[in-house]
């Protein structure tokens, strides 16, 4: 690196959020031709059957979060493997079950743009110069995955983004539904009213259960891969000098051919389909009314009445309408273990 670009080691360093103590030190270990970088900690020497310790590592209470089981593992095999090896271990194992379980779910795929919108908010995996958190608030239609320019920065409040969507819709027009997640300044007094001055219905997830929005998780992955990428050898910098990088990272994103849009970008699908609905006032509120009385009726069929199966119902009713109307196709697999059906709910 320093050879192609001609910058200092420290600078490079500084760019790469590499300790200098670090560098100086693997380069004198280069030059004695001693080992390179050493595992922190005592040195286990006993032997283990590391098929054995991934068999008893799946065999352990496996939740999205935390292994039951872990610490009580972890004694078992303390003098030959340390805390660290194995926690990276269990949480491998961990990603690689659910990251099953969800291909195993119910799979929707958007096929109309301009329907439904999703957003969600993430932090990046740098820091600002000044140490504070950098926020990045991704917006995306889901039918085309066109993004808009994200809110980069700071912490965005809920006037915040109430402001920053009210000037979306007014650019590109209106979805019919826009879904979020239960984060409080996105269900926020000032976001709501603006949802109602332009009749769009918010489509919440389950609480806890991030798969139900995948599609701007996803989203989320790509932006934060891409911004990385942009960001690459730059010297840290502020939080609000984050945000050209973030829609340069945007502009790119939508500018990639994908296979799942037949080759095209999300930006021509989105701009140029020429199928992208528009709904009136009217037709939005005859939406809704139709949506209510369904989810009536659901509620009858659960004989139940509180707010999470009022929740349920409106999400499953949305559902029936998207699909009924083709906007969505729902891909289910007939093969998922029973063991998943509570994850399966609604």
């Amino acid at each position: 690196m320093r050879e192609k670009t001609g910058i200092s080691y420290r600078d490079l360093c500084r760019a790469l959020r590499v300790p200098w103590s670090n560098f100086s030190r693997w380069r004198g270990r280069i030059r004695k031709d001693t080992v390179l970088v050493k595992r922190p900690g005592p040195k286990k020497v006993e032997f283990f059957d590391p098929a054995v310790l991934r068999g008893d590592i799946h065999s352990l209470d496996h939740g999205c979060k935390r292994s039951a089981g872990a610490t009580k593992l972890y004694g078992c095999y303390r003098e030959r493997v340390s805390r660290r090896d194995l926690s990276r271990m269990v949480g491998q194992v961990r990603h690689d079950l659910w990251v099953g379980q969800r291909k195993n779910l119910r799979q929707i795929e958007w096929l109309i743009p301009g329907v439904v919108w999703a957003m969600d908010a993430t932090e990046h995996d740098r820091r600002a110069a000044d140490g504070e958190k950098i926020h990045l608030h991704n917006t995306q239609d889901l039918g085309s995955r066109y993004k808009f320019l994200p809110m980069a920065g700071g912490y965005p409040v809920g006037e915040e983004i109430a402001g920053y969507l009210a000037d979306k819709f007014l650019r590109f027009g209106p979805p019919l539904l826009l879904k979020r997640d239960n984060g409080s300044n996105m269900n926020h007094l000032a976001v709501n009213e603006v949802l109602s001055e332009f009749f769009i219905l918010p489509l919440n997830s389950p609480a806890y259960y991030a798969p139900y929005n995948g599609a701007i998780e996803e989203s989320q992955g790509e932006l934060k891969k891409c911004l990385r990428d942009k960001l690459g050898l730059a010297p840290s910098c502020s939080r609000e000098q984050i945000e050209p990088y973030a829609e340069a990272a945007v502009h790119d994103l939508n500018h990639r051919l994908r296979g799942c849009l037949g080759g095209k970008t999300s930006c021509q699908v989105f701009f140029h389909s020429g199928n992208k609905p528009t709904f009136t006032k009217r037709e939005r509120r005859d939406i809704y009314d139709g949506l209510m009385e369904k989810v009536e009726k659901i509620l009858a069929e659960m004989n139940q009445c509180g707010q999470a199966a009022k929740e349920s119902a409106w999400r499953i009713a949305v559902e029936f309408w998207l699909q009924s109307k083709g906007h969505i196709k729902v891909h289910i697999n007939r093969k998922v273990s029973p063991n998943l059906t509570p994850i399966l709910a609604p």
